[in-house]
């Protein structure tokens, strides 16, 4: 019954994890999985890859998520490929992979130019701090507009911000009141609560609305 009740919570966590990113593997057995990913299936490689990163029915393991993420990676499946720079990113203290801000930003790119967009927000964050890379705000928006495009909040908050504080773009409050009413309309409570400080005057404001209110899937605001 404990292994049951192990295997239905992997099967759930992964699925809200990976829902959205079309999944392959449909059986949510352990061993199946494990056969899948043998098989070669990219989808449960990486599947076991995340099973293995968090600990979820196994013993937790950072080398062995590292090996079914690459094997997932080298296919090109781009989940994989983006679980691949956030450990290499971090570094994982209970295994061997030491932090390495390259191969982070090589898995990264890899993910990106196949359109996944947190890993362009991961790489318009580490242009943005300049870790591993030469800082640089301009590259750090292209990166989040790329992602924000496609509606993903954090990025959307992101440019709100570059746009209220002018950081590699020209500072602009009607912009960024519309990318912040974008990720608060998604729900982020400190987007609305960087909105309502922008200081627009009512024609500004009325002029943001509508911007944000005309923006479609894979647009990026402007003027």
């Amino acid at each position: 019954m404990k292994i049951i009740i192990q295997f239905m919570f992997v099967f759930l966590a992964w699925n809200s994890h990976a829902l959205a990113e079309g999944s392959s593997t449909k059986d949510n057995n352990l061993t199946q999985v494990i056969k899948q990913a043998e098989a070669g299936d990219a989808s449960a490689q990486a599947r076991l890859g995340w099973i293995y990163s968090n600990g979820i029915g196994v013993t937790l393991d950072a080398d062995k998520a590292v090996e079914w993420y690459e094997k997932a990676a080298a296919q090109g499946y781009p989940k994989a490929q983006f679980e691949l720079g956030e450990m290499y990113g971090s570094g994982e203290v209970v295994s061997t992979i030491a932090k390495d801000p390259i191969k982070a930003i090589k898995w990264y790119e890899k993910a990106a130019a196949q359109g996944y967009p947190k890993a362009q927000f991961a790489l318009g964050e580490i242009h943005l701090t300049g870790e591993g890379v030469v800082k640089d705000p301009a590259k750090a928006v292209t990166w989040y507009q790329k992602a924000a495009a496609q509606g993903y909040i954090k990025a959307q908050y992101n440019l709100g911000w570059m746009y209220q504080n002018g950081r590699g773009v020209a500072k602009d409050s009607v912009l960024a009141y519309a990318w912040h009413n974008l990720a608060a309309r998604q729900g982020d409570e400190n987007a609305k609560k960087q909105r309502d400080l922008t200081g627009l005057n009512s024609v500004q404001r009325a002029e943001a609305e509508k911007i944000s209110a005309s923006w479609k899937q894979g647009q990026v605001l402007s003027r």
